[in-house]
């Protein structure tokens, strides 16, 4: 069974945010760094502390998967129109508890909280060869309208 509560714990998503960095880091280890609990729980406690908002999935009463989120004020300026909307900044699925429907269920759960909290627009990105992340945000109804390119010189 999946019960998703919101916490302040910052040492828990610390520990969660693990699979998720060492996986970024094998798809792309000239971005991003090896893991090292101790250099990200500032980050966490800074951004819980800052509008950050996180959400852990337990399954079966263990920590499962978690989700960090922002709600984002983009002011009018002379090309766009003013913006509200949910970050979704990080979500992660520990290995053992993928296939469970846990990612699914974080983001119903940050759905809830955008439109809580009066948005009804949610938006994330995902690294280019996370082809599962991108089948799991296509599979729950997002879409893309922004692409990044790169090109080494």
């Amino acid at each position: 069974m999946i019960h998703i509560h919101q916490t302040h714990d910052y040492e828990l998503l610390a520990s969660l945010n693990r699979e998720v960095q060492e996986h970024h880091h094998f798809l792309y280890p000239d971005v991003f760094k090896p893991y090292d609990k101790d250099t990200v729980l500032p980050f966490y406690k800074e951004a819980l502390k800052n509008k950050g908002y996180a959400f852990v999935a337990d399954f079966d009463n263990k920590p499962a998967g978690y989700v960090l989120l922002f709600i984002k004020e983009l002011p009018e300026n002379l090309f766009q129109y003013a913006q509200h909307f949910l970050l979704i900044d990080q979500i992660g699925t520990l290995k053992d508890f993928r296939g469970k429907g846990i990612a699914s269920a974080l983001l119903q759960k940050a759905a809830e909280f955008a439109k809580e909290n009066g948005t009804n627009q949610m938006r994330l990105n995902h690294w280019t060869m996370n082809e599962n992340a991108g089948a799991l945000f296509l599979k729950n109804g997002f879409t893309y309208f922004n692409e990044n390119m790169w090109k080494y010189l």
